[in-house]
This record gives C-alpha cells, structure tokens and sequence, in this order.
C-alpha cells in the first residue's frame, strides 16, 4: 500500500485520492492544512511514501516544494494545481517536485501518474502538449527568432544538456569547464529564449530541436 501525505486547506479533494487506485493501493495516512504544519509532524512525514500539494498550497508550489524537500529530501513531491501554470510548473520542478498536474486530470490517468512518480518518473499536464501546440513563442514574442539565431554555439551546447536533465556540475564536468562558466553560458541563454528556469527552457529546446539540430551538433543522453 503507498502511503499518501495530502496538504491542502481544504478537505474536499481528500477523499478522492483513497478511491482513485485498486482496493488497498493508496491511502492517505497524514493531511494537512498548509505545508507549515506538514513539517512540524515529522512521524507524519517519515511515514508517507508521496507528498500531495493542492489546492492553496500548490498556488505557491515552488516555495512549499523547497521546504518539504528540506524537511523530507527524499520523498516524492506531487503538485496538483487548479489551473496550468508554466511559471508554477517551472518553479515546482526547479525546487525537486516529481509531478505537477492539473486537478481536471481523470482519475485513471491521476493513478498511473502517482504510480509512475513512485517508480521515480516525472509527470507534467496534458495541457502542457497543447499550450506548446496552440502558441508557439513566435506568438508569445515575435522577436524570439532573432534572439534564437543569436544563441552561441557554447550556449546551444550547454542548453542541449539542461535539456536532458544534466546538473551543472554535471555539465561542467563533461564539457570540461567551469561550474560558473555554465552558469553564465544558462543565464544569457535564458535571456535570449525568453525563459525564466530550466524546465521552460528545456521545453523550448525540444520545441525547436529539429530547427536547431539542423545547424548545430547535439549531445546523446547518457
């Protein structure tokens, strides 16, 4: 059975999380009303297998993620949202959420992410595909054309490994230069792809690879 840590203000979405699995796979053993109070009960953190945001606590998702992953680095954090919101996915999986998702999400579908999460997968909205298909940043902002030419070539390479999920040091170290060279190389890439953190700026990467690897030599995962 995984054992489900809930922290929202409000009881109502609660009960649905027991009933979305099979019979005896989820239940919720400890809920809360912010993530403040989450963390003061450190038995009630110690015994959980998932942490759940919603409701109020996920409006402020990247803060709340921080703290509990402070408090309980290793366990699974889960961000179920009202509403899809790049800057609260962004700021989410940037602080170590696991999964951010939209309350409308089916129960079905709700299942397999949580279990998928356990499995240590990442899970984003559904929505996110069709925000990525119904605007793209030429709508956004017409002068990102220009900018994404303007990307170098170190740029383009470091962006290629935040792409794939590499960390800094990680970056560094394969590319043999410094950890603040990479930092700075991210930074001015941000800038020119209109981006504020990792994840929007690996989803702009994957919206423009096959433009992008048209001129450019990409990295393999690994």
């Amino acid at each position: 059975m995984i054992k489900l840590l809930h922290i929202d203000s409000s009881d109502s979405y609660r009960p649905l999380l027991a009933t979305i699995a099979p019979a005896g796979a989820f239940a919720v053993t400890a809920s809360y009303a912010g993530v403040a109070e989450a963390i003061d009960d450190e038995r009630g953190l110690a015994g959980c297998d998932m942490i759940i945001l919603s409701g109020a606590a996920a409006d402020q998702a990247g803060a709340g993620v921080t703290a509990l992953k402070a408090a309980a680095p290793t366990k699974p954090i889960v961000v179920l949202a009202e509403r899809l919101s790049l800057d609260g996915l962004g700021a989410s999986f940037e602080a170590g959420a696991m999964g951010y998702l939209v309350k409308a999400i089916s129960h079905d579908a709700l299942f397999e992410s949580l279990m998928l999460v356990i499995l240590g997968e990442k899970v984003f909205p559904a929505q996110l595909a069709d925000l990525l298909i119904e605007k793209t940043p030429h709508d956004l902002d017409p002068g990102l054309a220009k900018r994404r030419r303007a990307l170098t070539a170190k740029e383009f390479e470091v962006m290629q490994y935040v792409k794939l999920g590499y960390s800094n040091k990680q970056i560094a170290r394969t590319l043999g230069i410094a950890d603040i060279t990479v930092r700075l190389h991210i930074n001015n890439a941000f800038r020119k792809m209109n981006v504020r953190n990792r994840i929007q700026g690996a989803l702009w990467m994957i919206e423009h690879e096959a433009e992008l690897s048209s001129r450019k030599t990409m990295p393999k995962a690994g």
